[in-house]
């Protein structure tokens, strides 16, 4: 019974209270910026006053989403030795810039913190990759300053804890925004459709008619001179 007690509290504490509410937000976000808001809360609550950037690539059709607390006028990107680091070390999950630049002068004279450390200040960085079968979906950069120092052993640990849960969010954000880009290219293919098309649900409420259709269902509900007024209406008011 002990045992189980012990477990079930370990289990409790993986999730610092503060973190409660942010995290919240973070599975409830519904788009970009909602989920942006609560990167951002979530990073906020674990590790106050820092730096914050996000890069998502969804897909090749969609662009580049770049956010960040700071503006950076290079924007997010990769670099030679980002790259090369991940050539070493493929698909890695929590990167330091001290493991992609041990040496500090190597660091300093790099183009990675001429355009984007520097700018804000930054002195440490962490990032948060996120990988789908080898490609790269998304990046959250935290950069902090000298006087902050780098993050230490507990809040790395709470970093890889938080990665989890970044990931779940991202991963049903993208499926949502892959169902919303297949639904309005399907509509965008319905409404070319000359047959009048009606989409129901499983419930029998309707999910979408092309026009063809409305026009059908106003001459059945309506009759046609009737539809012809309000055709007539609706024209001269545009």
């Amino acid at each position: 019974m002990r045992r189980r007690v012990k477990a079930s509290a370990k289990r409790r504490s993986i999730v610092d209270p503060t973190l409660e509410k942010p995290l919240l937000h973070l599975h409830a976000a519904t788009d970009i910026d909602s989920f942006w808001k609560a990167v951002r809360q979530v990073i906020d609550a674990a590790l106050p006053n820092c730096f914050i950037g996000l890069t998502l690539q969804h897909s090749p059709i969609l662009p580049r989403v770049l956010r960040s607390t700071r503006k950076i006028h290079a924007g997010i990107s990769a670099m030679p030795p980002i790259e090369a680091y991940f050539a070493a070390h493929p698909r890695r999950r929590l990167v330091l810039s001290s493991d992609v630049f041990p040496d500090e002068r190597r660091l300093k004279k790099s183009l990675f913190y001429r355009s984007y450390m520097a700018p804000v200040n930054g002195r440490y960085a962490v990032g948060l990759f996120f990988w789908n079968a080898g490609r790269l979906l998304g990046v959250i950069v935290i950069m902090r300053s000298a006087k902050q120092g780098p993050t230490s052993r507990s809040e790395t640990k709470r970093l890889r804890q938080l990665y989890m849960q970044f990931q779940t969010a991202l991963g049903r954000l993208r499926s949502s925004e892959r169902d919303h880009t297949i639904r309005v290219t399907f509509e965008q293919f319905m409404r070319r459709v000359p047959l009048p098309t009606v989409l129901l649900r499983w419930n029998l409420r309707s999910v979408y008619r092309n026009q063809s259709a409305s026009d059908f269902c106003s001459v059945w509900q309506c009759g046609v001179e009737q539809t012809r007024l309000i055709k007539s209406e609706a024209a001269a008011s545009a």
